[in-house]
C-alpha cells in the first residue's frame, strides 16, 4: 500500500471534485508547484492509486438503472467464479459486488430501456440454473451520487 501524506491526500480529495483541474491551480490550493503536482499525481497513477481518469455520464440522461440482488442455489466456488466472469464481460453491467448475508450479489447496470433489460436478464439471470432468485429495483431518483472514497483530508 501507498504511503501518502497530507500532499497526496489533498490532491485525491480535489481530483475527485473535478480531476481536469490543472496541475498549477492544484499547486496553489495545496501549496505545491505544479511539477511537484505532476510528480505525485504520475506517482499516484503508476501506484495503482488512482484507478481511471474518466467522465462520468449521468444515467438518467441515456437510459435506465437498476439494481439486482441476486442469491444463488446452491453456492460453490465455481458457480461464483463463473457468475463474476460473466457479469465482468457484460458490457451493461457497471458494477458487481460479492456481498454477505442472504443476497450473495449485488448489480448495477444501465439499459437503453425497459425492453432491453428485459432480454438481459432472461439472457444471464433467468436462464442460469445456479440462481435461486434476483430482485430488481429501478432507480427513478437519485438521492446522492458520489464516486469519491475519503482519502482522510
Amino acid at each position: 500500500m501507498a504511503e501518502l501524506d497530507r500532499f497526496d491526500r489533498s490532491i485525491l480529495t480535489l481530483m475527485q471534485q473535478h480531476n481536469l483541474t490543472s496541475h498549477e491551480e492544484l499547486g496553489l490550493r495545496v501549496g505545491l508547484s505544479a511539477s511537484a503536482v505532476r510528480r505525485r499525481l504520475k506517482f499516484l497513477r503508476e501506484s495503482g492509486v488512482i484507478a481511471a481518469d474518466v467522465s462520468i455520464i449521468n444515467p438518467e440522461k441515456v437510459g435506465i438503472s437498476v439494481i439486482v440482488s441476486i442469491r444463488f442455489e446452491k453456492e460453490s466456488h465455481a458457480t461464483y467464479e463463473a457468475f463474476k466472469s460473466q457479469m465482468k464481460a457484460l458490457p451493461e453491467v457497471a458494477q458487481c459486488y460479492t456481498v454477505s448475508g442472504e443476497t450473495d450479489f449485488i448489480v448495477i447496470g444501465h439499459f437503453a430501456d425497459l425492453p432491453s433489460y428485459e432480454v438481459w436478464i432472461g439472457q444471464y439471470l433467468l436462464s442460469n440454473p445456479a440462481i435461486a432468485r434476483s430482485d430488481t429495483n429501478i432507480v427513478y431518483s437519485r438521492v446522492k451520487f458520489s464516486t469519491a472514497i475519503l482519502t482522510g483530508v
